[in-house]
């Protein structure tokens, strides 16, 4: 039987006066709503919608999904353009009682079918552009949003829900082959959000941020749960997100002052983002997703030194509802994750889940409300990794992060790296098992291994293939690229007649790296000299593409995502463009239009040419 849960009218403040909500997601939602009808809630290219008018929309697709099954525990798909209509999605799917299942429309075909069948979803919601995208999961016609008339269907209230009914799963990469679904509750959202607050990270209710994640990566919580307190969200377009000029203008355009963001996104915009400061807007922004690496970290202590914006480093796995741990970054602190946020109970262990003194390097397990169910029908993989917590008295779980930690004397964490061979790529996580599997999935390939180059271009991936006689080596990269998404995909392929092994049988990844540099002379030559601005550019976005992507050669034929290249280093590639052409603007989307050497050189020699002087 489904416990009803009240929302209380008045929510009780924390010693820090912050509010403390109870319950359900949308109990929250529509205590906020009813409080400031008017104010925005979100705004994206088009259009925006007030608290008033999203509390309307939510409603009446809530209705709208109940006749196509949706309620408590039943799977609702999300497939949208990054518009107003993902949050209507999100609070209308939660409003029937359901679970929201995110899919990134950019996510290869084959990866989202997998994803949809073991979601068993109800319906899914889309726009009438993206209807061929749909996974066919043979439930009928999907629920088309830019359809609908909202007028034709009536407000139904919000169905009522236990606090550890399910709020989504969002699927992430597994080291089988499968993605492996998380299944989060009420009860860890609610918890998460009150954590945040608890800790002080949120400024006052009524804030203005942009929302930059992917709907699949699990740091979009952090930002559309913000409707939940009264704040606006900024929806970018996915052009804004790889082009760091397009972001700092929206924010600007929309008077936005937070943002969220890996360090490998930071990196390329924090140039652009404190000139936005700088021009009398304080920006809070809020790090998170993968290791902060020094020299980052340093240039947020001088831009935070200098009055110009607040950051925060946040620590927390995909189990266990976005964030755990965090700290503002403070200047002169060496850099960490901080303390366990309010409700989460940190515990380092050692290999025999033995609880290691302070100081001493373990795997970090966490404990509390803000745990996951576990993995959606993945028994087994569920208790392997959520175990019980050796210093509960009432058989409670902990999630074993996998994640090396100490606990340092004035009780912060710092994080020193992995346990296993999962790893981080522009924050979202990868088990190098997962890209194997689907490589060797090729009848072409007799065995496949993924190698992680971190000192490479904020991450890069390699693959080392022994291919069966008469097999094509691009027809396995095709078959790679049609299953896996972007940050997954390997730069580059090497074929091999044997791999290395262990003495445990495993591949040797060290020797296969230390076999593929051996004799290298690293990245390309050094260009000391500044070319001056031809009129052809071929030379200079060639040396851009070399230094980059830290390779050699290039021909016209090269298709730059195929050679090593990603949406973050499109963006480096369109910012040293920028500097290299006199400031002539080289959009990242216009890589992404014109991939090759040849196709790319000829779009920006058009650019130049429109701008050169007579």
């Amino acid at each position: 039987m489904t416990q009803t849960v009240e929302a209380p009218t008045a929510p009780p403040a924390d010693r820090r006066g912050r509010p403390e909500w109870h319950g359900s997601a949308i109990a929250a939602f529509q205590e906020v709503a009813a409080a400031h009808p008017d104010r925005d809630a979100v705004i994206a290219t088009d259009g925006r919608l007030s608290y008033a008018q999203l509390d309307d929309r939510s409603d009446r697709l809530a209705g709208i999904l109940a006749g196509r099954g949706a309620g408590p525990e039943r799977a609702v798909g999300v497939l949208l353009p990054r518009s107003v209509d993902l949050l209507v999605a999100i609070l209308g799917i939660l409003k029937a009682g359901a679970v929201y299942i995110p899919f990134d429309p950019e996510q290869p075909a084959q990866r989202l079918a997998r994803i949809a069948r073991d979601a068993d979803l109800v319906t899914t919601i889309t726009h009438a552009d993206l209807i061929g995208s749909v996974p066919d999961t043979g439930v009928g016609d999907p629920v088309v949003l830019d359809r609908i008339d909202w007028d034709a269907h009536p407000r139904t209230a919000p169905v009522p829900l236990h606090p550890d009914n399910l709020a989504y799963v969002i699927f992430t990469s597994g080291s089988t082959g499968r993605p492996k679904g998380v299944e989060i509750s009420h009860r860890a959202l609610v918890s998460f959000l009150n954590g945040m607050e608890q800790g002080g990270f949120f400024g006052p209710p009524g804030a203005r941020l942009a929302w930059n994640a992917s709907v699949a990566f699990d740091a979009s919580v952090q930002e559309w749960v913000r409707v939940l307190r009264g704040d606006t969200v900024g929806v970018l377009t996915d052009d804004m997100r790889r082009d760091a000029e397009e972001f700092a203008e929206f924010m600007v355009e929309h008077r936005l002052t937070e943002a969220d963001m890996t360090p490998s996104h930071a990196q390329i915009l924090i140039e652009e983002l404190a000139t936005v400061a700088a021009k009398d807007q304080f920006l809070r922004l809020f790090i998170a997703g993968e290791a902060v690496p020094p020299p980052l970290w340093a240039t947020l202590e001088q831009l935070i030194s200098d009055g110009v914006l607040a950051a925060a480093n946040l620590y927390g796995p995909t189990e266990a509802a976005v964030n755990v741990a965090g700290t503002p970054i403070v200047p002169g602190e060496a850099p960490h994750i901080g303390r366990p946020l309010a409700g989460v109970q940190a515990r380092i262990v050692d290999a025999t889940l033995s609880p290691v003194p302070d100081g001493t390097p373990g795997e970090l397990c966490v404990a509390g409300p803000y745990l996951a169910r576990g993995y959606s029908g993945r028994p087994g993989l569920t208790a392997a990794k959520f175990v019980p917590d050796p210093l509960s008295d009432d058989g409670a779980r902990m999630y074993r992060t996998g994640d090396r930690v100490v606990r340092q004397p004035d009780g912060t964490l710092r994080y020193i790296g992995r346990t296993d061979d999962q790893i981080k790529i522009r924050g979202h996580r990868v088990e190098l098992g997962e890209i194997e599997a689907v490589i060797a999935d090729h009848p072409g390939v007799a065995r496949a291994v993924v190698l992680y180059h971190p000192e490479v271009d904020s991450g890069q991936l390699s693959a080392v293939v022994r291919l069966r006689p008469d097999a094509d080596l691009a027809a396995v990269r095709e078959h790679a690229a049609s299953q896996l998404p972007s940050w997954m995909r390997p730069g580059n392929y090497t074929v091999v007649d044997a791999i290395p092994l262990t003495v445990g049988g495993k591949a040797d990844r060290g020797a296969l790296i230390n076999r593929l540099t051996s004799g290298s002379d690293g990245p390309g030559p050094d260009n000391d000299e500044e070319p001056p601005m031809p009129v052809d550019a071929a030379e200079t976005v060639r040396t851009v593409w070399c230094e980059i992507l830290k390779i050699d050669t290039i021909s016209d034929t090269d298709d730059f995502f195929d050679i090593g290249g990603h949406s973050l280093s499109a963006m480096q590639v369109a910012s040293r463009l920028r500097a290299e052409l006199g400031g002539v603007k080289v959009p990242t989307q216009l890589l992404f239009r014109n991939p090759t050497f040849a196709g790319f050189t000829e779009a920006v020699n058009e650019r130049l040419n429109q701008v050169a002087p007579a």
